[in-house]
């Protein structure tokens, strides 16, 4: 299953605790861009270990969306989307 979830903007505290849930429990994020991802999960004491990071942007070619496809199908998936 996919997961969306919006990063909070300017404030830590405006993150719902679905998010913060999400965060903890999901081991693949889909990303704009993984070292914003990494640093989020650390503001709120994520461990990263075990979590796998892909980039998602506009450039991403025909094969890679597939293999998202897969593992979207495969597993649960969180999305981040970022300011």
């Amino acid at each position: 299953m996919l997961y969306f979830v919006p990063t909070p903007i300017g404030n830590k505290e405006d993150i719902t605790l679905r998010a913060l849930h999400l965060l903890k429990e999901t081991s693949f994020f889909l990303c704009e861009d993984t070292r914003t991802t990494k640093k989020l999960l650390s503001l709120y004491d994520i461990d990263t270990k075990g979590k796998e990071f892909y980039v998602l942007t506009s450039f991403i070619d025909e094969g890679k969306l597939k293999s998202y496809k897969n593992l979207i199908e495969n597993h649960d998936v969180l999305m981040i989307s970022e300011a």
